[in-house]
């Protein structure tokens, strides 16, 4: 992250599970074709909630031995590979389907995995992290190793300067709090990170974020590259209109 950020680990001979969610299939498949070049197996749930989100086909399925399509959206996706597996609903649903054989033959198993990335929403991270020490337990090595891309708010992406990064860290066992910088590093500890503090660290930039929505629309729409916008109310006319008197 950043001109001085720190790289994904991708150590050799492992079995890694990726967990993607939306935009981040695009930072994940170049992560899954390094495990693979270094001689790891890898397991690819690639989540979207739309049938229309799923792009870099090829990527995706060059950076996995096998790739499971997920999509909120009926009727969701047609592998294209024959090892390959689909599934209609969220992307902890699939794991499950996937562990328990009801998607088809898994050459892969869960419980072969030595390591989870999981790039997404912090919402999907939140449930992916759950789910290790819940419906997905009976599956999993109790000793794997499980991170994910902490999407904190970013600024100044210089590495500690500006602190807009901070995310708050919580002992699994003692529950003491640490602080981290994430543009030091976005590779956290999915059983240390609080999602919490992360979701409402999040949601302070929801105003601006709706401002910069509306602004980019209207650009658009002003240089003809969107549909003109119907007005909500019609034009004041006539004796409707507000007059100023001096």
């Amino acid at each position: 992250m950043g001109p001085t950020g720190s790289p994904t680990e991708t150590p050799a001979q492992e079995t890694v599970l990726l967990v993607g969610g939306g935009l981040g299939n695009a930072v994940l498949f170049s992560i899954g074709q390094s495990f693979r070049e270094k001689g790891s197996r890898v397991i690819y749930f690639a989540g979207y909630k739309k049938v229309i989100d799923r792009y870099k086909i090829d990527q995706i399925e060059a950076a996995a031995d096998i790739v499971i399509w997920c999509c909120d959206e009926a009727p969701g996706f047609t592998p294209s590979r024959v090892q390959d597996l689909a599934f209609v609903g969220n992307i902890v649903e699939a794991m499950v389907a996937y562990a328990q054989g009801r998607l088809g033959d898994t050459p892969l198993q869960l419980a072969s995995v030595d390591r989870i990335i999981a790039i997404g929403s912090d919402g999907m991270m939140r449930a992916v992290a759950s789910a290790r020490h819940t419906v997905l337990q009976p599956y999993l090595k109790p000793q794997h190793h499980a991170i994910g891309s902490i999407n904190s708010p970013m600024q100044c992406m210089m590495k500690e300067i500006c602190a807009q990064c901070l995310q708050t860290h919580k002992d699994p066992v003692s529950g003491a709090e640490t602080v981290v910088f994430s543009c030091f590093n976005q590779d956290q500890s999915l059983d240390r990170v609080d999602f919490s503090n992360l979701r409402a660290r999040l949601s302070q930039n929801g105003v601006q974020e709706k401002l910069t929505k509306l602004w980019i629309d209207r650009c658009l729409r002003q240089l003809g590259e969107r549909p003109a916008a119907t007005p909500l109310l019609p034009p004041p006319t006539g004796e409707s209109r507000l007059t100023v008197q001096s």
